[in-house]
């Protein structure tokens, strides 16, 4: 028997997967007038970055892997890539990248990392107070993450997709600042939506719909936005921002 709450998330994400909130990829009028701007054109990398952050380690992702890796917990500074990430291979022919950094592809639609080394697509823009909205898909035990507000090197705000994070930063959680207060799953092999909002110090955090984190930190007030590749499958789509103007 299906729960009513889990009824209602997976009604949401069949509605998102019916693309019941408009066309992929693109703005509605009623968005366009309430200043949202578009981060991924569905078409292409433009405006995306998957070099190494600067300071040589990636928090949450790996550099170059030891002779025998062993997993390790996501925002950990130095983690190796989980064992058995299963990868999909690379379809596009290899562009030039910077050595350890992850690959990325556009497939469907949908940003899509590929191939072994596990790493980042960041933002080649800063952002200070905003709403963001995506969609991602992502297998059951997908270890991945979004930031927010992240420097040029490591760090930034975590928002946790990964399940189950060795230290109960779970799904919906802002790792190393707040976790849930239940659990918050999403729906596995289908396309679900986070709204981020990052306001000055609150912070909020919505999973298809439901509020999953609602808290106030001021380590970082402004950043790049960061999609975390650790554990393969994981996919981004209707990737939009609206700025708060104060």
């Amino acid at each position: 028997m299906i729960s009513v709450r889990n009824a209602g998330t997976a009604v949401m994400a069949i509605a998102l997967a019916g693309g019941l909130f408009g066309a992929d990829n693109a703005l509605t009028p009623q968005e366009k007038e309430q200043g949202w701007v578009l981060l991924f054109d569905g078409k292409s990398l433009n405006g995306w970055d998957s070099a190494v952050p600067q300071g040589g380690a990636r928090q949450g992702g790996a550099p170059k892997p030891p002779s025998a890796p062993k997993p390790a917990a996501s925002g950990s500074p130095q983690a190796a890539p989980a064992v058995g990430s299963n990868p999909r291979a690379c379809t596009t022919a290899p562009a030039e990248t910077q050595a350890g950094a992850s690959r990325w592809e556009v497939v469907d639609g949908a940003l899509t990392p590929c191939g072994e080394t596990t790493g980042y697509l960041t933002s080649r823009e800063s952002y200070a107070d905003f709403v963001l909205s995506l969609d991602f898909r992502a297998g059951e035990d997908a270890n991945s993450g979004v930031f927010v507000r992240a420097p040029e090197g490591t760090g930034g705000y975590e928002v946790q997709i990964w399940k189950t994070q060795p230290e109960g930063y779970n799904t919906g959680s802002i790792v190393g600042t707040a976790r849930t207060e239940r659990e918050f799953n999403f729906v596995a092999n289908q396309w679900n939506r986070f709204e981020i909002t990052a306001d000055g110090d609150h912070l909020v955090v919505v999973l298809n719909g439901a509020k999953a984190l609602d808290v106030r930190d001021a380590k970082f007030a402004s950043g790049r936005i960061r999609l975390q590749y650790q554990r393969y499958p994981i996919q981004f789509r209707n990737i939009k921002l609206r700025a708060i103007k104060r």
